[in-house]
């Protein structure tokens, strides 16, 4: 059945409706403005062309599709990057794009062809990708753990499609290599079957960068010079003594005293060196004293006061406002965030709250 032509058609049919149809949305949005956005749409039609491509007969359309996975991988590692605040520079990160340059000149030539289906040369561009992949999924790992240090605003909800795309994406890529072993061993009646799995596998990549892409976050604002050295500094961290505890326990009670009285979490995009500011304190004593006497992280502190305020505002029974007006007051951007938030502060998931408060959903 998975090496059926209407299996192949259908696969190739969704991927489109899928790519194109979320690419096309992107372009019609504000949010296409950010460049982790224009990376996405071209993610998004390099996995459409993907799939097209084993429709097509002529001999190239295979160096073609290993070409794509060229430059997929690297596409998916700008865009984390530009989602999560990093600098990007087309000199300085045209480089990861070598690979599919050179990739597409050898194409080229006649016999790369037949030399391609018969070396082990054919699992380059697998081997890249699962590279790239494991790449990106540490400094993913990396990055989010610095930004909750100095932003209350990151978009958890893109972040969890990221990581459901990079598995699907590393299958993908297993499964296209296990097809090229077996061409290569010319065990012929295996092939196929891979080959087919690894079409089925675009679909769920599809799926995975569509819910990137759908989710109503915006990026990181790029995190500036002053914030990458912070970040630099706080890196090796230890766990607080009792005595960073005790000295820091004064200005965290200022600090404390500060927020509830100023609001200053109504700033839907605060960060830690403008609260610094506006506490007339070096970030790294406010870092501190959040980390040592609070014992959060400062995008946990943040968004614990914005929960409690969407629980301030389910109490009180004048406002009468849905759940959804709840959370785009808390200025919490993420529905993610809100959620596990409030669930930590108050026991309660906010659906639950709501309901035995109002007596009603939203």
């Amino acid at each position: 059945m998975l090496t059926d032509p209407l299996y192949n058609y259908s696969i190739t049919l969704l991927v489109i409706l899928i790519t194109g149809g979320t690419a096309l949305l992107l372009s019609r949005q504000r949010i296409q403005a950010y460049r982790a956005s224009r990376l996405l749409t071209l993610l998004l039609l390099s996995v459409l062309l993907q799939a097209v491509l084993p429709l097509v007969k002529a001999p190239i359309a295979q160096s073609l599709m290993d070409g794509l996975l060229l430059a997929i991988a690297p596409l998916f590692l700008l865009h984390l990057r530009s989602l999560l605040g990093d600098w990007l520079s087309k000199g300085r990160d045209g480089y990861h794009f070598t690979a599919f340059a050179v990739w597409s000149v050898v194409s080229l030539f006649p016999a790369q062809g037949a030399v391609h289906q018969t070396s082990w040369y054919a699992l380059f561009p697998e081997l890249f990708m699962l590279t790239y992949l494991g790449g990106s999924y540490l400094y993913l790992q990396g990055r989010v753990e610095s930004l909750v240090q100095i932003r209350s605003r990151i978009p958890m909800g893109k972040i969890r499609w990221a990581k459901i795309s990079l598995i699907l994406l590393g299958l993908f890529a297993l499964c296209r290599a296990a097809a090229d072993v077996l061409t290569i061993q010319a065990a012929a009646e295996s092939h196929p079957l891979f080959f087919a799995l690894a079409q089925g596998m675009t679909v769920l990549v599809a799926i995975g960068l569509a819910g990137i892409g759908l989710t109503l976050e915006r990026p990181v604002v790029p995190v500036d010079l002053q914030e990458e050295a912070f970040l630099l500094l706080i890196a090796d961290r230890s766990d607080p003594e009792p005595e960073d505890i005790r000295e820091n326990a004064t200005l965290f009670k200022t600090l404390d005293a500060t927020m509830q009285s100023e609001k200053y979490f109504f700033d839907d995009d605060l960060r830690l060196n403008q609260l610094a500011e506006l506490m007339h304190q070096p970030p790294l004593a406010i870092s501190r004293a959040i980390h040592h006497v609070g014992g959060q992280t400062f995008f946990d502190y943040v968004n614990g006061y914005r929960a409690l305020s969407a629980q301030v505002l389910i109490d009180d029974p004048e406002k009468q406002l849905t759940l959804d007006e709840v959370h785009r007051a808390s200025n919490i951007e993420s529905r993610m965030v809100f959620n596990t938030t409030f669930k930590r502060l108050t026991g309660s998931a906010p659906t639950a709250y709501y309901k035995l408060n109002n007596g009603a959903t939203d």
